[in-house]
């Protein structure tokens, strides 16, 4: 039997040589870390989406508790409005009360300063601020509009006083009319007496 032998005749640089495939470490260990990268990206975004889902759940389940309590909150908010007519009630009933007070000590310095042969008509409030009263009165004695005047000046309740008209009416009986405004203080005290010259003190109805 003959045995074949084969010869390469090709130079060495020409020949072909079998080489083994390597990956080296500065090649795998990035590969790696991707891998786990990826593997950690895919958990997160499945826990994500539970969490959203669990999320979505919850609010579903708010949603239906609010409108099972809205009829309470309802009742909650008429509550609320209720409380607030009151109280407004409330106040308005105090500040009735305080200004009541008030106004009866202005119409006793009003009548208790009132000087001789005088009376008055009409009293009436113009709504501003200050608060203005409009008076209008009879007198048989003309200096003594001046000395009502004055004498209201001298008032805690008085910041000013203006003489608005005053014409002799009845030339027979030397009567006038007059018409005066008062301008009050809003923040004039609530206590201490009345003038001493009150018309009850003095038994005089004018």
């Amino acid at each position: 039997m003959i045995e074949r032998i084969e010869i390469n005749l090709l130079p060495a640089e020409y020949r072909l040589h079998k080489k083994s495939f390597k990956i080296g470490r500065e090649v795998a260990y990035p590969l790696i870390a991707l891998a786990v990268l990826g593997i950690g990206l895919a958990l997160w975004t499945l826990t994500l989406q539970n969490s959203i889902s669990g999320l979505r759940n919850e609010v579903a389940a708010l949603d239906q508790e609010i409108k099972q309590n809205r009829p309470i909150q309802n009742e909650i908010k008429r509550l609320r409005d209720d409380k607030i007519r009151i109280e407004e009630k409330i106040r308005a009933l105090e500040r009735i009360n305080v200004n009541r007070e008030k106004w009866v000590r202005m119409m006793e310095e009003l009548s208790g300063r009132i000087p001789d042969y005088t009376w008055l008509l009409s009293i009436k409030e113009e709504n501003s601020a200050p608060p203005v009263l409009y008076i209008e009165g009879r007198t048989y004695s003309f200096p003594e509009v001046a000395n009502y005047m004055t004498s209201l000046k001298e008032s805690d309740y008085v910041l000013s006083v203006d003489l608005s008209n005053i014409e002799q009416i009845d030339s027979k009986q030397k009567l006038y009319r007059f018409s005066i405004s008062c301008a009050i203080n809003p923040d004039a005290r609530l206590e201490g007496s009345a003038p001493s010259n009150t018309l009850a003190a003095r038994g005089e109805i004018r």
